[in-house]
């Protein structure tokens, strides 16, 4: 049951950076005075989902919306931080969307997973994705790169819900992502923050 639960949890960390493209925008998130306090602190803020959705959070990062968009899609790094993707290939295209396929292995004992998923965007910083096919039954979400009044930072917001096919309490399952999703939007932000850090030193250094 254990490695049941570490599963579902490694979905939905691997579909938070998979996800990136554009998709039709929503309403930038309304924080409070103490959420906006623990954002700039560098911590994780977690939110309350809409309808069936399990999870919601969101994590500052201080650079512009571009370069976080720049990390978000190059997809050749994420094996870098996302160890049970072993590989990605884009099926179908389109003007407003793309059909993917991802090969994982989440665990040396479980057997290998292949599922399709599809991307639907347009204007501005965000996406929303549903699965189509494959490993899993449902799989859906959301995420939006919103850029700050000081126009020196974005707040990334994600949400998602999953549904593996098999029996696993919910309580369970919100636990293990409250636990693992927050360890991967700062391995997120910190390799946006190492782009910027090779931009700001000379050729002769790197």
């Amino acid at each position: 049951m254990v490695k049941l639960i570490k599963l579902v949890r490694s979905i939905y960390l691997i579909f938070f950076i998979l996800s990136g493209q554009v998709v039709s925008t929503q309403a930038a998130e309304s924080f409070t005075s103490e959420q906006k306090e623990t954002l700039a602190a560098g911590e994780i803020v977690f939110l309350e989902p809409e309808g069936s959705y399990l999870f919601k959070a969101a994590i500052q990062i201080d650079a512009p919306a571009a370069s976080v968009w720049a990390v978000m899609q190059d997809q050749d790094r994420i094996p870098g931080y996302v160890k049970s993707v072993k590989e990605i290939r884009i099926i179908e295209s389109g003007d407003q969307w793309k059909i993917i396929e991802q090969k994982l292995k989440l665990h040396p004992l479980l057997p290998r997973f292949n599922y399709v998923f599809k991307e639907q965007y347009g204007p501005g910083y965000s996406i929303r994705f549903e699965r189509v096919s494959g490993s899993f039954k449902e799989v859906k979400g959301w995420w939006r790169i919103d850029q700050n009044e000081s126009g020196k930072s974005v707040t990334l917001v994600y949400s998602t819900y999953v549904d593996i096919g098999w029996f696993i309490p919910q309580s369970w399952i919100k636990k293990g992502i409250n636990k693992d999703v927050p360890e991967l939007l700062v391995a997120f932000r910190n390799e946006v923050y190492s782009d910027l850090e090779k931009k700001e030193k000379p050729e002769s250094e790197l």
